[in-house]
Order: structure tokens, then C-alpha cells, then sequence
């Protein structure tokens, strides 16, 4: 949820608070590249950790394959590493209307609008969080273990990311190199859902191609698990919207607004019979579960079985998949949300 343009020119253009807000990016973005290393240097380092080298190894062979068998733009990016003491590198703000599922949007020069503003210092983001609450909104903070300059900058490797399991660290690397082969200005959903399949699809394809053992059955579960949690996130969703336009007093929807987050919660707890593995999702569930949380959920998956149903039509061949893409990214925003409603069957 977690993607950041920090270009020094956009300071120029802006004034204010505006003005402000960039230069945390830029100050920020430019301290995390400070601190880079080479990936050779360290994997040289006699100190360097046997576990640390694993996995920059590992990520390495990643990004090489996610260039030549993905068209993924893999030079020159991740081959650099910042240690850092600390589980995320940004802290992304999401906010929402207490009545309204529609999010609020920040724009940016280059960027368009997204759903989200990111600060380097976690306090930065609460504090602006709590403003926005203190107007009625609901409002959320998540931390990103990683973000993208879409290609500006040669984006390092950090600790949290590599803190992953190998599967998920290959997801996620290949989820970033996807945003850096295709960004769409205004379009947090179709930027976010396509990272989702690339990643998810194109880590499964990587550790196939390299006959790398991985636990099925494991990844079975957790797939099961996942579309649990999405059902449940969607019905929630949908109750809520319900309540939203029944024309109620906002004290009447606010009780029922409880309830709608208490059965979620609820149910949350009785799947996890059914799929153990849902308990990974626990910290989601001590939130809020308000609208700005439930709409971070929407943004990142909202299109994902519509570009896996374009995935399966081109028989997983990634350069059809990519023009089909392209084809997409070439339409208006209405006429690429129905396209893509259309490939998931909805």
C-alpha cells in the first residue's frame, strides 16, 4: 500500500503545507539512499551474517529472472541494501468519510491522485491521522516495508523486506518491479491489483523454473486462507454500503456500523477452524475495521481475479499477457473498470 514518487523538483511547484509534506519525501527518500550498500559489498563483509547473505542472494537470482522471463525493468534496481532497525519504511495514511466507502484522494504532480500519503516518520502520520479523524473521517496507518519511484531512482533492498519468507520475498520484489514497468496516474486499484497478480504469479513461476522446494500444501492453506479473509472483507464491505444509503440518523448507523465490524470479527474468529492459517490475519483484525482500513484491503485485490482470468486466457504467456495490459492501459478509466469487472464475472 505503499508507493512514493520523491522527486526534488516537485517542491518547486508546491507552496504551504504542500510544500512541507514534499520535503519530509525528499528528505526522507534521500537519508534511506544514503545509507545504501552495495548487495557485493555486503555479501564481502566477513560480518555479514549467513542469513543476511542467503537472502540477498536469493533476491538477486529473483530480480535477474524477473528480467529476462517477466519483461520486468530489473536493471539497476535492488541491488543495493540499507540496514534498518525498524519493521517498515514508510507509514502510508488512509482516510475515508465515516459514512462514505469512497476514500479520500491526495494528488500529486506526475502521480495523479491515489488513496494513501506516505511519511518516512511514523509520528508524521499519526499526527496527521488524528487531524483528519478530528474532522470525522475515519482514518488508518499502515506501515509498508517497501515502496517504489517507479523508475526514478534505483530503489535499495532493506531489512524488513528481507525479513520475508523466500516465497514472499520473491512476491514482493516482483510486485515493486511491476510498478516500475507499468504506472497509471489516478488508478490506485488497477497500479495495486495488477503488483498483486504479477507478484503472486510470478514468484510461483520463479521458484517452479529454478526448482525451488517450497511447501505446497503450506501455500495451499494460505491461498485458502486469503480468500477468506477477502470474502470477509467484501461482505463487510457490502454491509456496510448497505447502511451507508438506507437513510438512517448517524446515530442509528453508527450502532449498526459497530455491529457490521463486531460480525466481521466474529466471523473472523469461527473460520479460523476451517483455516488455521487465517490467524496471520489477527493483527488486521484488532483494528478498527473502518472504512479507511477496509478500503486499503479493496484497492490492493479489487481487480486481481480479473487480470488472472486474463492471465489464464493468454495461456499464462506473459507477452500476451503484457499487451493485453497495455490494451487496458490505453482506456479511459470507466471503460478499464468494466473490462475488468467483466474477465472476474462481475
Amino acid at each position: 500500500m505503499r508507493h512514493l514518487v520523491c522527486l526534488s523538483v516537485l517542491a518547486l511547484l508546491l507552496s504551504g503545507c504542500q510544500l512541507g509534506y514534499y520535503s519530509q519525501a525528499v528528505s526522507g527518500h534521500f537519508a534511506l539512499m544514503k545509507q545504501r550498500e552495495p548487495v557485493a559489498t555486503v555479501l564481502a563483509d566477513p560480518d555479514t551474517s549467513p542469513q543476511l547473505a542467503a537472502q540477498l542472494t536469493f533476491s538477486q537470482q529473483v530480480i535477474a529472472w524477473a528480467g529476462d522471463n517477466l519483461a520486468l525493468p530489473a536493471e539497476e534496481v535492488y541491488h543495493q541494501y540499507v540496514a534498518l532497525d525498524q519493521d517498515a519504511v514508510v507509514w502510508n495514511v488512509l482516510a475515508a468519510p465515516a459514512w462514505s466507502l469512497t476514500p479520500k484522494t491526495w494528488c500529486y504532480p506526475l502521480l495523479g491522485c491515489v488513496s494513501y500519503r506516505g511519511y518516512f516518520e511514523r509520528q508524521q502520520a499519526e499526527e496527521v491521522a488524528a487531524s483528519l479523524a478530528g474532522e470525522g473521517m475515519d482514518t488508518w496507518v499502515g506501515g509498508a516495508i517497501a515502496y517504489s519511484t517507479l523508475g526514478w531512482f534505483a530503489d535499495p533492498l532493506t531489512t524488513p523486506m528481507l525479513q520475508r519468507s523466500r516465497p514472499a520475498l520473491a512476491e514482493l520484489l516482483i510486485h515493486e518491479l511491476t510498478h516500475r514497468r507499468l504506472y497509471i496516474a489516478n488508478d490506485t486499484r488497477f497500479n495495486e491489483s495488477l503488483a498483486m497478480l504479477v507478484g503472486r504469479e510470478g514468484a510461483l513461476a520463479f521458484l517452479a523454473d529454478q526448482a525451488i522446494a517450497v511447501d505446497n500444501d503450506a501455500l495451499a492453506r494460505r491461498d485458502r486462507a486469503e480468500q477468506a479473509f477477502l470474502a470477509i472483507i467484501e461482505d463487510t464491505r457490502s454491509a456496510l454500503k448497505t447502511l451507508y444509503n438506507s437513510g438512517q440518523s448517524e446515530a442509528v448507523m453508527a450502532a449498526d456500523k459497530a455491529l457490521i465490524q463486531q460480525q466481521a470479527r466474529e466471523r473472523f474468529t469461527r473460520e479460523q477452524i476451517e483455516h488455521p492459517a487465517l490467524a496471520g490475519y489477527q493483527g488486521f483484525f484488532d483494528g478498527p475495521l473502518n472504512n479507511a482500513q477496509l478500503n486499503g484491503v479493496s484497492d490492493y485485490n479489487g481487480y486481481v481475479p480479473g487480470f488472472a482470468r486474463l492471465l489464464e486466457q493468454c495461456q499464462r504467456d506473459w507477452g500476451c499477457f503484457w499487451q493485453q495490459v497495455d490494451n487496458l492501459a490505453d482506456l479511459t478509466d470507466e471503460q478499464r473498470r468494466d473490462a475488468l469487472m467483466g474477465l472476474s464475472g462481475n
